[in-house]
């Protein structure tokens, strides 16, 4: 009798771990995983300082391009008008065309690098609290260490994908012309902005419509451990079997993200600690709970294994009633 009660209960455990999940509950769990496992925030964070370092190297070498052949009549920038300093900038630019180009593609493709590294490292923890309800940060630098390189690829595929939309801007700028006398002045009125702006605005729909359809490549790609054009191609595949989760999800972390910006717009920049909070919460509270609800989104729709509190509190009690 109880040997039939303990095979019923394994059996029991097993249909529920690869139990189609609805949104709600995929919601509720994930959220109850995320809570369980705050450091799925530290990927974020060390992203955040990299980047933060990458930045002020960036904007100094930046800046010394731009202005170095000018500096010698630049007595303080702040008495500089907004016309004066972008037309010096773009003097700067176009002077050291090469060297800025090649100095924006060089930082371009490290901050990727960088991405890829920890954002696959915070999928892999997700996918860890998701199967066992706990992850540690090792598990951040195995996932992190070897999916870099194909992460790396698929954003740049993903990235060539993005720009491609813009063809919409090509009416805009045949209509417009010359556009150093717009980079020049950008508040100056030039022929053709109408068109421009309507292709600015189609690209812009075609990149958000890009990133719902492929809001699962990556997770696919960690998950799964796929090349590139696999993950590509079962991230598409996912979104056409699972719209509408794929689109409401989507939707509450833009809509959430959207809350943040106007909080800190409204509170304004004089407000330290309303700035602050807004500042980090994207790190610490909405990257790692998008993720960790992302990868239990395709791990249940995939029908693998999944970390259910509800199955350890019921072992002991369908124990004793056997007893």
């Amino acid at each position: 009798m109880i040997a039939k009660e303990m095979q019923e209960h394994c059996l029991y455990i097993g249909r529920s771990q690869h139990m189609h999940e609805d949104l709600g509950t995929t919601i509720s769990r994930g959220f109850n995983s995320w809570v369980k496992n705050l450091n799925i925030c530290i990927p974020f964070i060390l992203n955040s300082f990299v980047n933060l370092i990458l930045l002020v190297l960036f904007l100094g070498l930046m800046g010394i391009l731009l202005f170095a052949s000018n500096v010698e009549n630049i007595i303080d920038p702040a008495t500089l008008s907004p016309e004066e300093l972008y037309s010096i900038m773009w003097e700067g630019f176009t002077e050291n065309i090469v060297y800025s180009v090649l100095l924006i593609i060089m930082f371009f493709l490290f901050w990727m690098f960088v991405q890829s590294f920890f954002t696959a490292g915070a999928i892999g923890m997700a996918k860890k609290a998701s199967e066992t309800g706990d992850t540690v940060l090792s598990d951040m630098l195995v996932s992190g260490s070897k999916n870099v390189s194909r992460f790396f690829l698929t954003i740049m595929l993903m990235t060539l994908l993005a720009l491609g939309g813009i063809i919409f801007m090509v009416p805009g700028a045949l209509a417009v012309g010359d556009l150093s006398a717009l980079i020049e002045n950008p508040a100056a009125q030039v022929q053709g902005m109408g068109v421009l702006a309507i292709g600015v605005i189609l690209w812009g729909t075609y990149i958000i419509a890009l990133s719902i359809v492929l809001s699962l490549t990556l997770y696919a790609l960690v998950i799964d451990e796929l090349e590139p054009l696999e993950a590509l191609s079962t991230g598409f595949h996912f979104f056409r079997e699972n719209k509408l989760d794929v689109f409401f999800t989507w939707v509450i972390f833009t809509m959430l993200a959207l809350v943040n910006v106007l909080l800190s717009e409204y509170a304004g920049p004089g407000n330290i600690l309303v700035s602050g909070f807004t500042s980090l919460l994207p790190i610490v509270v909405l990257q790692p709970l998008a993720t960790v609800l992302w990868t239990r989104l395709y791990v249940s729709r995939k029908g693998k294994k999944l970390y259910d509190p509800a199955d350890l509190l019921s072992y002991p009690d369908r124990t004793k009633e056997a007893f």
